[in-house]
């Protein structure tokens, strides 16, 4: 058993919603640590609540443990990947090959509500350092990378956190893994909408993802064609503002457009609040605006759509999966500086930065914001 279970390793895990490129990551930071470390990889199924449930077993028992090391060393590779049992995988080459740019995540996510509460978080820290973790590297988005920032105030452990989210809603980096896959998921769906918006004169209101953030639907929007955005950013939508809205389009239409797609995203919210989906809130204020005494266009249709967990699928594109490699490269490079310490990648200005956890905003992504909104008005005006 000693011989074969590692006398140091990396532990990766993948939090929260998935997203597209987090296989792409799996595999660069496996074959890194492989080929060039020559560090073991640890592979946590289903993240904190793998690692909190394996905890939960081993209990301090010491017999446990050596059970548990015993599985790990046996279950290499795709042997571990299909144990129901086993949570912690010592990941090779082969569990890891033609992975690239399939999305989701072969290790599996999931949220954990335990979690938040410091003894679990302790024994998991107990559990990592009796198996030999030099370092843990958490995927996901805000309230992932927030455990990751825990574990490494509350430990000695050294917490590389990696963000992945298609909201792209950090904005202490310029782009997070999975964002650019989400967008060209959106410019295809709006593809094969603007179809039946053309043939039958319609107004289609596709809802986005995007709860904290309207990047998503802001770039899709760009990159479509699709006419008009609305996004969290400008504040509760109340009656007043949904007819402005209804009157834009309307007005285009009477100076000859034939469609229009509207991309709302999920984030978005009304005065008073509504509890329905937001596609489905702004289609009836549309409709009723548009069958108005003395309309121009009382048979204007508006039809619904939320695009959902549409978004977070699919093939991974070059662009995450080149994302993917840089990350783990840098993550990487910290984990075996002897100087380095916890932190989250960024990418700022196409360089891979590690940046302190509660790193605060960078001004320069609200004003690439405003950017592309004021970019979107003046292309989509007509």
């Amino acid at each position: 058993m000693n011989a074969t279970f590692p006398e140091q390793s990396v532990a990766v895990l993948f939090s929260g919603g998935d997203s597209p490129g987090m296989n792409a990551f799996l595999r660069a930071i496996v074959r890194l640590g492989l080929n060039r470390e020559k560090i073991a990889v640890l592979g946590i199924r289903d993240g904190y609540r793998g690692l909190v449930r394996t905890a939960r077993a081993v209990n301090d028992d010491a017999e446990a443990l050596i059970r548990l090391k015993q599985d790990i060393a046996t279950h290499t590779g795709r042997a571990g990947l299909i144990s129901e049992q086993l949570h912690v995988i010592q990941m090779d080459h082969a569990s890891v090959s033609g992975i690239m740019g399939k999305g989701g995540t072969i290790l599996g996510s999931a949220r954990c509500l335990e979690f938040h509460e410091k003894k679990v978080r302790d024994s998991v820290i107990k559990l990592l350092k009796s198996l030999n973790v030099r370092a843990l590297v958490v995927v996901g988005g805000d309230g992932s990378l927030t455990g990751a920032r825990l574990l490494a105030e509350e430990s000695d452990l050294r917490v590389i956190g990696i963000p992945a989210t298609i909201d792209n809603d950090l904005q202490f980096t310029d782009m997070a893994l999975g964002v650019d896959t989400a967008v060209n998921t959106l410019v295809w769906a709006v593809d094969h909408f603007i179809d039946t918006a053309r043939s039958h004169r319609r107004v289609m209101v596709l809802e986005t993802m995007g709860r904290a953030s309207g990047d998503l639907a802001r770039m899709a929007g760009l990159a479509s064609g699709a006419e008009m955005i609305v996004t969290p950013e400008g504040g509760p939508l109340n009656e007043e503002a949904m007819k402005k809205l209804a009157a834009k389009i309307e007005g285009a239409m009477t100076r000859g457009r034939g469609h229009a797609i509207v991309l709302v995203a999920e984030g978005v919210e009304f005065d008073p609040p509504q509890k329905r989906n937001r596609a489905y809130v702004l289609m009836d204020a549309f409709q009723q605006y548009f069958q108005r005494a003395g309309a121009p266009f009382p048979d204007l249709e508006v039809r619904p759509s939320v695009l959902g967990h549409l978004q977070r699928g699919g093939h991974t594109t070059p662009e995450d999966c080149i994302l993917a490699a840089r990350f783990a490269d840098r993550a990487w490079t910290s984990i075996m500086q002897a100087d380095g310490g916890s932190g989250i990648t960024a990418l700022r200005k196409n360089v891979i930065e590690i940046v302190p956890y509660g790193e605060p905003d960078m001004p320069e992504r609200a004003a690439f914001s405003r950017e592309m909104e004021r970019l979107h008005d003046d292309l989509s005006s007509w």
